[in-house]
């Protein structure tokens, strides 16, 4: 698999997961975040990073699926539920669409 195949499959994942955390309520995320926390840093850790470089990556990944989670929750509003998978009546546009302007990777 290409690296560019790679990346786009752990998008997709991350953008699955975080939409998944956008529906649930807010004081049941915690666990969910740890556990990207320890997978991300296994894997990190798998591919020959130190465990405190791992960590950090890991704390990042976290970060990074929570600015998300927000993203989503603000792009929702009233006319969409999160994890509903149609269209908002306002957006057709979807994350990552090359007619809102987003380069492919």
């Amino acid at each position: 698999m290409s690296v560019g195949a790679a990346l786009e499959q752990l998008l997709r994942l991350i953008h699955r997961r975080a939409m998944k955390l956008a529906a649930m309520p807010e004081d049941e995320r915690d666990p969910h975040y740890d556990l990207i926390r320890l997978s991300c840093c296994a894997a990190a850790e798998r591919i020959g990073q130190s465990p405190d470089k791992a960590a950090i990556t890991a704390n990042d990944m976290v970060e990074f699926v929570r600015a998300l989670v927000g993203i989503i929750e603000v792009g929702c509003g009233s006319d969409q539920r999160p994890g509903d998978d149609r269209p908002a009546a306002s957006s057709a546009r979807h994350f990552g669409s090359r007619e809102n302007g987003a380069a492919r990777i």
